[in-house]
């Protein structure tokens, strides 16, 4: 992936991440940037600054500018395949990407262990997105709460690639899922029963808050 050349405006950015070789968390939530100086930050950040273990970019309205979300995620795309995945958390939550951002992000080539999208209008087809690109993101942490996909998105995430899925590993290394405030029903726990059932995941943590539709009965078979 090409990186972000470093522009006269952006000279600050070198001097900035050279002051602060220990960053690990950066919150860039409501912030006031252009988006050239924040992907020239971004990639200098994940470049350089090797304990860096968490960006925060919520309420920026990445959604209505795709292309900047586009370098975002190059600047995570592994340099290659032997390279170990970094820790990193990116928190993406309420920048309205709708299922465009999330064809963006499935179809970038990157690898980070932890990604938060909730409240981004993802449909169905987005989770299906998701669910090509989970076996080979890295991703340990999923957080899609506040996305009112509802059991149809469930579904489209539990599909699997036969050619990829084995009886001996899990389909993806998620560890962590989160689904809070999604409108899902008892369907959708039978099928993240089932699923888990087939090696899907090694979840331990399952977040399933204000899905009121979904019984009490159900969530503690579950």
């Amino acid at each position: 992936a090409k990186k972000h050349v470093e522009s006269e405006d952006n000279i600050w950015v070198s001097a900035l991440v050279a002051a602060m070789p220990n960053l690990t968390h950066v919150q860039m939530a409501q912030a006031t940037i252009d988006d050239s100086s924040l992907v020239c930050l971004l990639h200098a950040l994940t470049a350089n600054v090797s304990c860096l273990e968490y960006i925060g970019l919520e309420w920026l309205g990445l959604g209505s500018r795709l292309a900047t979300v586009r370098s975002i995620m190059s600047g995570l795309v592994p340099a290659d395949l032997a390279t170990p995945v970094r820790s990193l958390h990116l928190n993406l939550a309420a920048n309205n990407l709708g299922d465009g951002g999330v064809k963006i992000i499935a179809e970038s080539g990157a690898m980070l262990t932890s990604l938060t999208l909730a409240c981004n209008f993802i449909t169905e087809r987005g989770t299906g997105m998701l669910a090509k690109w989970l076996p080979s993101s890295g991703l340990l942490a999923l957080e899609l709460s506040d996305n009112y996909f509802g059991d149809q998105g469930i579904a489209s995430l539990l599909v699997t690639d036969g050619r990829r899925q084995s009886a001996y590993s899990p389909y993806n290394q998620l560890t962590s899922l989160g689904l809070n405030s999604c409108c899902l029903t008892d369907t959708s726990l039978r099928m993240l029963t089932d699923a888990l059932t087939y090696n899907w995941a090694p979840l331990a943590s399952l977040r399933i808050l204000r899905n009121n539709r979904m019984s009490p009965g159900a969530k503690v078979a579950l």
